[in-house]
């Protein structure tokens, strides 16, 4: 498993080390090119201070030149720093300023390389016989003076090696301690983040095993791993209130299909049992009623079933919203009269089209009205009213009982799936859910208004279409 610490050693810790060691190698060429550029302009330095004592001295003959030269040697001021060398025409060293002679040939490729490149001043950097390293600068005399042919000056490249080692040294240790920083700090923090989200893992494990009341301490965490222990608590809270209200649905809709099968069972066991005609007509009667209600209840399940799972397919065509209220109307006034309750629609005059699937506005309205014929009093109204407002293009359909109305605890949450509020009554908890997703697949809206003990009103808003002949 590509684990947090993996991936921040692979990336955050390489990249560190990589930028340290093109940093190192930068420092080191920078302060090795600056050092050796230093000493080779204080040889430049020398050797044209020796050019201009030479060139002030025109009128001297040759042998007066070669013994400036020499007396400039013996008496050379730098001798812990420089030596002064002068040499002959074969590039033999005939004096130098430390009196010793280092050997007739051991610097006498200096003396050819210069010849060779035909530049005056030749600078050039090597190890000695005796391993040092040595930076010499030989200058080629373009005038007689005597044997001497060309002065050298050589310096010790040894110490200045030393202080870059001493300087490689110092910037390795800082490396060193900046890699060991990085590697403290990065640790502590993946451990920050991997600690919290090994322990989310596991509440997140068992969650999906169906322990829903297992919860994060997130008051520890007051950054981006607290707000996601709170939304996993949250998430937790309500899949077991979702599972609760599974179980609350499973058990009514159990009892709701219960009910109508056991009055056809107990009817087609009566009716196999008699020959009254009047006691088979209301027999048949009842299994037909029954059968209808357990179709409707089944019908609103398989719908809901195919909303959540978004395979259900809206056959929309411009109808006119108005006949299609009045036929849902029309459909419940025996029921709700047989019920001492009297449905009121004051139907207008005018078409509204809508654009919708016939089969789903009908089946809004009927839950619609089931539910406030299931809630209203007897001897009560229902109000069925449509507003149509032209200027926004849009049309409103209320449905209004003067029954108990809602208790304001539940008034959020009765559009929920599987939810039953206090004092609900048979039904899967699913119809006001279902009636919210089929107005919203319309591009409408679903809106509930309630006061506790004196009505409620559920309304449904839907855009309207231009009106054509005939519509």
């Amino acid at each position: 498993m590509n684990s947090i610490t993996k991936r921040w050693i692979k990336g955050s810790l390489l990249i560190i080390l990589v930028l340290l060691v093109i940093a190192e190698i930068f420092l080191v060429t920078t302060f090795h090119n600056s050092y050796y550029s230093a000493a080779q302009t204080a040889l430049m330095n020398r050797i044209n201070t020796i050019e201009g004592t030479l060139s002030a001295s025109g009128g001297m003959t040759g042998d007066e030149k070669q013994e400036m030269l020499f007396r400039l040697t013996s008496d050379f001021a730098e001798k812990e720093t420089f030596e002064l060398m002068l040499l002959n025409g074969s590039g033999d060293v005939i004096a130098t300023s430390s009196g010793f002679n280092p050997g007739s040939r051991q610097h006498r490729n200096d003396f050819n390389d210069a010849i060779n490149t035909g530049d005056s001043i030749y600078i050039n950097t090597y190890v000695s016989q005796v391993n040092e390293k040595i930076m010499s600068g030989t200058y080629l005399l373009d005038e007689d003076a005597g044997q001497v042919s060309a002065v050298r000056i050589i310096t010790s490249m040894d110490r200045v090696d030393e202080e870059l080692y001493i300087i490689f040294a110092c910037a390795a240790v800082a490396a060193i301690a900046v890699i060991t920083f990085s590697i403290i700090s990065g640790m502590f923090f993946v451990r920050s983040i991997v600690s919290p989200v090994q322990s989310i893992r596991d509440t997140a494990d068992k969650i999906a095993q169906g322990e829903f009341n297992v919860r994060i301490d997130d008051a520890q965490y007051n950054d981006e791993i607290g707000q996601l222990c709170t939304s996993i608590n949250h998430m937790a809270e309500e899949l077991g209130r979702n599972d609760e209200l599974k179980n609350e649905f499973i058990s009514s809709v159990s009892h709701e299909l219960r009910t109508p099968l056991t009055a056809i069972k107990g009817w087609a066991e009566t009716m196999d049992s008699t020959q009254d005609i009047a006691t088979l007509k209301k027999g048949t009667e009842i299994i037909l009623t029954e059968t209808d209600r357990l179709y409707s209840m089944v019908e609103n399940l398989l719908d809901f079933s195919r909303i959540q799972n978004a395979a259900l397919i809206l056959s929309k065509e411009k109808l006119d919203l108005v006949a299609e209220v009045y036929d849902a109307v029309i459909m419940y006034t025996p029921q709700a009269e047989s019920m001492g309750i009297k449905i009121k629609f004051d139907e207008p005059e005018e078409f509204i089209p809508v654009m919708a699937d016939k089969s789903r506005i009908k089946q809004v309205m009927v839950n619609l009205l089931d539910n406030a014929i299931k809630y209203s009093q007897e001897n009560s109204v229902i109000e069925v009213n449509i507003y149509n407002n032209r200027l926004q293009g849009k049309v409103c359909v209320e449905v209004k009982d003067y029954g108990k109305g809602i208790h304001p605890d539940d008034i959020t949450k009765v559009k929920q799936k599987f939810y039953k509020g206090k004092g609900a009554k048979r039904g899967s908890g699913i119809g006001l859910a279902l009636v919210t997703e089929i107005v919203a697949m319309h591009g409408g809206t679903f809106d509930i208004e309630s006061e506790y003990g004196k009505y409620t009103s559920m309304r449904f808003t839907l855009r309207t279409v231009r009106t054509t002949k005939g519509l």
